[in-house]
Order: C-alpha cells, then structure tokens, then sequence
C-alpha cells in the first residue's frame, strides 16, 4: 500500500516565500475584469425576473407566492413584491377564449385548416358514438368554448394541462347523458339547441364542483349523424319529416290567410245587418209617427184630410195610367182615334181643382 503524501503548502505560496509554487497575484486584474461583467449581467437578470417589480399584461391576472404559498392576485399594470426567492409570480391568461374539440380534432399548418372526424379517423369514434335515449347509436362532435374566471383555482388546484384534460371528460360525459336523456330525432334535427343548453349547464356544475376556476362559455354540436350502416335510411327518414313540417307550414299559411279573410267578411255582414236593422227601425218609426199626424189631423177635419188622402193617392197612381176623356154631347166617336185625341192630364192640376171645390163647400153656408 502507498503511503500518503503530506500536504505542501509552499506550492501555493506567493513570492518571497520560498519555493517556487503557482503565485495567483498574477490573475487578479485580470480575474477583476471578468467577474465584474458577469456580474452586472447576473443582477440585471435577477432585477428582471425576479426583483422587486414586475408587469402584469392586459388580459392576464398576476399571482403572487410568497415561498411558495398564495398571496393575493393582482390586475394588469405594474407592481411590487418582495424579490426573489422571497416571492414569486405566476401568470394566468384570463382572457382567451380556449377550445375543447369532442370527437374530432382541428390542425392548422401554414394557414390552411384540416379536420379528423370520426368519418375519416376510427380512432375517434370512442369519443363520438353514443346511445340516444331510445337506444339508437348516433355519432355526435362537438366543440366546447371555455376561459378562465379564478386564476388562483386554474393554476393551483390541478397540475399543468390536467383541467383541459379534466374539462374534455366532462365534456364527453356531459354529451352522453344529454343525448341519452333524448330520442334520436331530437338529437338530429329539432332538440340540438335543447341538448346544447344542457351540455352547458352540466359542464359548468361539474366544473365548479371540481373547483377547475373557468367558464363555459359556449357549446355547439358540429356534426351529428347516424352510423352510415343506417344513414341512407335515416336520410329518407328525415326527407320524409321535412315534407310533411313543409305540408304543415303550407296548411298554417292557408289557415291564416282565409280566417282573417272569414272574419272581415263575418264583420261586413253583421254590419250590414246592423244597419238594415236600423234603417228599419227608423222607417218603422217614421210611419207611425205619419200614421199618427194623420189620425190627429182626421180627428180635426175628417173631409179634409179624407180628400188629401185620395188626392195623394192619386198622385202617386195617375202618372202611370193614361187617361182618355170623353163628352157624352160628342155622339159617337171612333174608337181607333181615342188615343190620338186623348189629353193629357195633370194630376196637380186635377188635385188643385179638386181641392179648391172641396173647400169652397165647405166653406158654402
């Protein structure tokens, strides 16, 4: 076994000491030169990332630890806090809206967009197809629109990445239990908006309940189809429907076209009524009323109004007869000449002479 040296120290020792061991004088300017630098540089990086202030983007919300435990939350703009390793900040983008896709997934590359559905990708299926509430299978995709509303429950209560892969479960799961809880004609064509709000509001309980601090803000169901063992036949399902919702329509139209029309005609006649039903009223009156000036008049002078009666009644009769005169002196006459030598009458004249006779009977002692 070799023995262990002892330790030398004159091999450091400096000039003048004796020996002739490695002399460190020599490199302290130059030592002084290099240090200096990485320094500043090493101060300068540490003001930045983590001294005393710090800058908080907007849209985003700013989460002071201090030794690793919460703080408080700040809002965009320029704050203090104690510098590192003291306190720390992390940063939570609270205002983009993130996406969640359901049964098929989106991939942008130099501006062009292509999709994988469950048509096209197998894989997928897993995620799309389901059960309808009268035990149909039907594919449903679907995207989920999300943002963050407690940053200190998004960064903290789940390890990085873990809530959009905790709010993807939720989702899918809150899909199914929404589409089985409808049958498969709703899911297809009339029940998506229904389906879309429960999605909605399932997701949200879910979330708050597993305190992932986000909201949802939207849901919309991308494409849902039945299986295309089956498709051909629901397609001339759903034609059918569409023509009978079109027959329907059409019949709503015509109802509410003819009944307005129905109605106004039910008013014009019951106007109509009313007002023959007036105007007969009022004529009815107006001939008792006459019936009753005449009798008053007939009981004050009988012959009077006697002779006024018979000429207004002749006055209304004689214009439509024509009236032939003949003198008894005359002998006799040809018959085929009485129209050429009859005169015409006037009832006014006839009824003036009549009345002037009249009167100057009765006025005779």
């Amino acid at each position: 076994m070799s023995e262990r040296k002892p330790f030398r120290p004159e091999i450091i020792r400096g000039p003048g000491s004796g020996g002739g061991g490695f002399d460190l004088s020599k490199f302290r300017p130059n030592l002084a030169k290099v240090l200096w630098p990485i320094l500043i540089v090493l101060f300068l990086f540490w003001l930045l990332r983590g001294g005393p202030a710090y800058t908080v983007a907007p849209g985003e919300e700013g989460i002071v630890l201090t030794f690793g435990k919460y703080t408080r939350t700040t809002e965009p703009g320029f704050h203090f806090k104690l510098p590192w390793p003291i306190q720390t900040v992390e940063f939570a983008d609270i205002g983009e809206v993130k996406r969640l896709e359901i049964g098929f997934r989106s991939n942008s590359s130099g501006g062009t967009t292509t999709y994988a559905t469950f048509q096209n990708d197998p894989s997928l299926l897993n995620e799309s197809q389901m059960l309808t509430g009268d035990e149909n299978v039907v594919n449903c995709s679907m995207s989920v629109q999300f943002r963050v509303k407690n940053s200190r429950e998004y960064l903290f209560n789940f390890d990085p990445g873990e809530v959009e892969s905790m709010l993807r479960a939720v989702a899918e799961a809150a899909l199914r239990q929404a589409v089985g809880d409808h049958p498969i004609n709703d899911v297809l064509t009339t029940g998506k908006f229904e389906i879309m709000g429960e999605i909605k509001l399932k997701m949200q309980e879910l979330a708050d309940l597993t305190g992932a601090g986000v909201t949802i803000e939207d849901v919309f169901l991308q494409d849902v189809q039945p299986p295309h063992e089956v498709a051909e036949a629901f397609r001339d399902v759903a034609s059918a429907r569409e023509e009978r919702e079109r027959i329907i329509n059409e019949a709503h139209a015509y109802q509410s076209g003819e009944i307005p029309k129905a109605e106004g005609e039910g008013e014009r006649v019951k106007l109509a009524a009313e007002g023959y039903k007036e105007a007969t009223i009022a004529e009815a009156q107006g001939a008792v009323a006459r019936f009753n000036a005449i009798a008053e008049q007939y009981r004050q002078s009988p012959e009077i109004t006697r002779s006024r009666l018979y000429l207004e009644t002749m006055s209304r009769l004689l214009p439509n007869l024509r009236l032939t005169l003949v003198d008894e002196s005359a002998g006799v006459l040809n018959l085929k000449n009485l129209d050429r030598q009859a005169i015409p009458v006037d009832p006014q004249q006839i009824q003036q002479q009549y009345q002037q006779q009249t009167y100057s009977g009765a006025n005779t002692p």
